[in-house]
């Protein structure tokens, strides 16, 4: 803590320079020039670090301390973002406490306060277990980018952990989540018979019209508590004298649980299998999935540490909950490790251009995670 006290000055000018260089998931060169730029700052603290490159998305890095006598510690985070370069009228603006910018909140802010958990725990010569650091280069596109190989690293690097933290984005409130629903992204083809609209249409069967009816079948399975469908495009037809015969749409599902994301693909099949008019057909791949971050036995026990760091530190109780957003946590639990998700800067407004992040949260949180890798218990008990 006392090597802390001095940081937070170091700590907003260092967040501010990540902001600075802008990072849409879509910009492969933007991201692989932050991911060069940490992959050099980690290189000064010691680190073993390592970079993963894919075709269309931008370099992700890792970086590792020592090996330890105990179980490893993975810090997780992304270094995307969402705008587009340049399309904030000033991508850095500082109000008070609150620092506006593209990525301040979702999660740039979390990967300093990951960064300087382990400038910490170095210098105060903790070797107890190897802290691992894991940034991913397109958690915002739901790793398509990378064709899934985004998810994958995360699953790697917490192979073996006895704990992992998400520095993802967090609450104004004094709060981490311990479950998030899981989400895919599914695009349904339609298939009808095509026809001149005027001159032949008993000779047709229009996909657009099947596609409209499987839409409303769908989202009639939503279920608030469980799976939700959300058909948010539809595309098909070429002109109003054709009667198409494809149509395509979009669908975004969320599910509570990796056993509600199995009943909703066997659903999804059933619905397809039974396309309502004669001469259709429907089909579906699913071109993205985030799984549902669940509890894993572990899961209480370490959120009773974080929650009694924060208390000895004199932040107050932390409430643990379930969120909505899909996060990269999902991989680290589908390994079997316990994990806190939401542990990064405070803030609000995620993915508009009023996003921003309170400077004045950056070095509690950073507390409150030092404090619980140094009271997680040894292996043996």
């Amino acid at each position: 803590m006392a090597y802390l006290d001095d940081k937070q000055t170091e700590m907003c000018l260092l967040l501010k320079n990540l902001v600075n260089i802008e990072t849409p998931s879509t910009d492969k060169e933007a991201v692989s020039r932050l991911a060069g730029h940490l992959d050099t700052y980690c290189n000064a603290m010691g680190l073993t670090c390592r970079k993963e490159r894919y075709d269309a998305a931008g370099d992700a890095l890792t970086a590792r301390t020592a090996p330890g006598t105990q179980r490893p510690v993975a810090l997780l985070g992304h270094l995307d973002t969402v705008h587009p370069v340049g399309s904030w009228p000033e991508t850095l603006r500082q109000k008070g406490d609150r620092l506006y910018g593209p990525g301040a909140y979702d999660c740039k802010g979390g990967v300093v306060i990951a960064l300087f958990a382990v400038k910490a725990l170095l210098a105060c010569g903790y070797k107890e277990r190897q802290l691992r650091l894991a940034l991913s280069s397109d958690e915002e596109s739901a790793h398509m980018l990378s064709r899934g190989l985004g998810g994958r690293l995360f699953t790697q690097e917490c192979e073996g952990c006895a704990a992992a933290f998400n520095c993802e984005s967090g609450s104004l409130a004094n709060e981490a989540v311990i479950e998030r629903k899981g989400g895919a992204v599914i695009d349904i083809q339609v298939r009808g018979v095509s026809a001149h609209a005027g001159r032949d249409p008993e000779k047709g069967t229009s996909a657009i019209r099947a596609a409209a009816r499987l839409v409303e079948r769908l989202e009639s399975l939503t279920d608030r508590n469980g799976n939700l469908f959300n058909c948010g495009k539809i595309e098909g037809g070429i002109g109003s004298n054709v009667i198409p015969d494809a149509c395509s749409i979009t669908l975004g599902l969320r599910s509570r649980t990796n056993a509600d994301y199995d009943d909703a693909l066997r659903a999804l099949t059933r619905l397809c299998a039974e396309t309502s008019l004669p001469g259709t057909s429907a089909s579906f791949t699913v071109t993205a999935r985030y799984p549902a971050m669940e509890k894993t036995p572990g899961t209480d026990a370490l959120a009773a540490l974080y929650d009694a760091a924060s208390r000895k530190l004199g932040l107050g109780p932390v409430t643990f909950r379930s969120a909505g957003g899909c996060s990269d946590s999902a991989f680290a639990t589908q390994a079997g490790v316990p994990t806190l998700c939401a542990l990064g800067v405070g803030g609000a407004n995620a993915h508009t251009r009023d996003e921003y992040a309170l400077l004045s949260s950056m070095l509690p949180q950073c507390r409150k995670l030092v404090t619980t890798i140094l009271t997680l218990p040894d292996d043996a008990n």
